[in-house]
């Protein structure tokens, strides 16, 4: 488990058990008070659910829309823009970012139809999201409810969503870590067309393969810039795949809301989430 600190919020991420591990990234519990600052949350390529135990929390898109209150729970899609959400002086949320393919892979559900989206979870998923939430708010400790959690998760997977994640997982490993085209990897890895490829992967991540790479990257810049001792933009650029300086640099404004170097000066919690979890903790 790790644990950090930022905005007056703490925060301990779990990495799940196998078979869990095939499904979801991480869970995380979240828990601070008094608080009055947004927290920033940038694009990334894994859906999420949490719990609300605190207080009703609010957010906005980068679109400027607000999101559905928090009052119970809720469930996120993937994101290729950033979002803010605004805590309560009461702030308790507990949850799970899913694998690329995992939220769909679990719920069956297309992830396409999530994307850039939160909906209220007990609106979605019904009764059984209610009663996650109840056994929650009985557990004794952090620990506890993430053991919860895995057991619920653990209780939806059949044999064919263990077979689907064989494959899926790996084609997240093949996108997320080759330098070649997309349309050579589908054709050679998938079996299918190239176009049917990239539908299936944008009913099943709730991206195209393409908008999965560009945000891929930008993680890789987080990464890097969480590890540099000196402001070189023009060698991370390149490092981390972009073109040149310019192109890492417009990217960057567009997906987090910041230039580097506010970002740098800011630091928002991602800052130490990429700090606190190691590389090979994305390998499985």
């Amino acid at each position: 488990m790790f644990s950090f600190t930022h905005n007056h919020i703490g925060y301990r991420i779990k990495i799940p058990d196998y078979p869990a591990n095939l499904f979801v990234d991480h869970y995380v519990f979240m828990e601070g008070h008094g608080l009055q600052n947004a927290e920033r949350l940038f694009p990334n390529n894994k859906a999420e659910l949490f719990f609300n135990l605190g207080g009703r929390v609010s957010g906005k898109s980068n679109s400027h829309v607000d999101a559905p209150d928090i009052k119970h729970s809720i469930v996120s899609g993937v994101r290729d823009t950033f979002f803010d959400f605004f805590p309560p002086e009461d702030f308790r949320m507990i949850g799970m970012r899913f694998t690329l393919f995992g939220f769909h892979q679990i719920f069956k559900v297309p992830a396409i139809d999530f994307t850039n989206n939160n909906y209220a979870a007990e609106d979605v998923f019904g009764a059984q999201v209610r009663d996650v939430r109840e056994q929650l708010f009985g557990a004794h400790g952090c620990s506890e409810m993430f053991s919860m959690m895995q057991d619920w998760i653990i209780s939806l997977i059949t044999g064919d969503s263990l077979s689907e994640a064989a494959v899926w997982n790996k084609t997240e490993k093949i996108l997320s870590n080759s330098n070649l085209p997309v349309s050579e990897l589908l054709n050679s890895y998938l079996g299918y067309s190239h176009r049917h490829s990239i539908q299936l992967i944008r009913d099943q991540s709730g991206l195209s393969p393409k908008d999965i790479r560009k945000i891929v990257r930008l993680d890789g810049a987080l990464r890097r810039i969480s590890h540099m001792t000196t402001q070189n933009w023009s060698a991370l650029a390149l490092a981390s795949g972009y073109s040149d300086q310019s192109h890492f640099i417009r990217d960057f404004k567009s997906f987090t809301g910041y230039t580097p170097r506010e970002y740098v000066r800011i630091k928002p919690h991602e800052f130490f989430f990429h700090e606190m979890m190691p590389d090979q903790q994305l390998a499985r």
